[in-house]
């Protein structure tokens, strides 16, 4: 385990996938929910204080400090530094949408179930990307409207849409069953795209790798790359969800799925859950948070660059969000 300084992102070697694995778990574990604000408060107290105060890091280790570390994050906000909501914490995430998932992957795929279902997945969506936004980005009221509302119709429509034409073309019923994953995808990639639209018009900053110094100007093709690596990652993020269904159909077929509905409930969300905390981790680990390209994959002002010690910029790191 590293040594535990304010400037280290991670306790994970996250240049490697099993490192980002492992850091992912750690944010999203159901456990980091039960710290009150007052543990909340002290615990931010300490880790400011730490690298200034070597009394205070007498008093822990570094695993302690780490555990801080990641319970803090998983529920204060890392801007505005107050509690979000419990319900859009990123602690919160897995046991609130186990529910969600429950309704898009397990229920009959009937379009009452896909509209609520959707409706409510996007709903949540919405509101959890808003508790957890960057609060240097303002929008409008009209643009979270029509964001929100683009999400869910989206969702709807293309969850109802794939419904109706796999049912045309007599698709087997396990495809079927997975016509609300095609609304999904289709609402993230509206989602994905509305938030990242300013950086497409003017670009994120990007950093020499070497001294991690910002490189003047924006990136539009930074932020391009990001968009892609990112759209990848939320088209793989809900996947697990649709794999309870497939467990649930076989257990039937093979007549081994429980006879009560109270013990066949709770297998039906025992399995939602454990899917989807490991594919969570699983998905949002696939890229690092940093990606590192070449020189010449940028626009050509940043080629032939040479950083404050004199030497050529080889490689460009960028931020390529959530």
């Amino acid at each position: 385990m590293k040594r535990y300084t304010n400037t280290e992102d991670s306790a994970e070697d996250l240049t490697t996938y099993w490192g980002r694995l492992k850091h992912f778990q750690n944010i999203i574990s159901p456990a980091n929910i039960f710290y009150s604000p007052e543990q909340l408060s002290e615990y931010g107290k300490i880790l400011e204080n730490v690298d200034k105060d070597p009394s205070i890091r007498k008093q822990y280790t570094d695993q302690q400090l780490w555990k801080m570390r990641y319970v803090v994050d998983s529920n204060i906000h890392p801007q505005l530094k107050e509690p979000v909501n419990i319900l859009f914490r990123t602690s919160t995430f897995v046991p609130v949408n186990v529910p969600l998932a429950f309704g898009l992957a397990v229920l009959p795929p009937t379009p009452i179930n896909q509209l609520l279902a959707q409706s409510a997945n996007q709903t949540y969506n919405f509101m959890f990307n808003y508790c957890n936004r960057n609060a240097s980005n303002v929008f409008s009221n009209e643009m979270l409207a029509f964001s929100y509302g683009g999400a869910v119709s989206s969702a709807v429509v293309g969850s109802l849409g794939t419904s109706w034409l796999f049912k045309k073309l007599n698709a087997p019923a396990l495809l079927i069953r997975a016509c609300p994953l095609f609304g999904v995808l289709i609402a993230n990639t509206f989602n994905l795209f509305f938030a990242r639209y300013p950086d497409f018009q003017k670009g994120i900053q990007v950093f020499d790798d070497e001294t991690q110094e910002p490189l003047p100007g924006l990136s539009k093709e930074a932020a391009k790359i990001a968009f892609f690596r990112t759209l990848v990652t939320r088209y793989i993020l809900p996947l697990p969800m649709f794999i309870p269904p497939i467990v649930i159909y076989y257990m039937k077929q093979a007549k081994c799925y429980p006879q009560g509905r109270a013990i066949g409930l709770a297998l039906d969300l025992s399995l939602s859950g454990f899917f989807l905390y490991c594919g969570l981790s699983v998905g949002i680990g696939i890229f690092p948070q940093y990606l590192k390209v070449n020189p010449t994959d940028l626009e050509s002002q940043y080629q032939n660059l040479t950083n404050s010690k004199g030497n050529k910029i080889k490689t460009i790191v960028f931020n390529k969000g959530l």
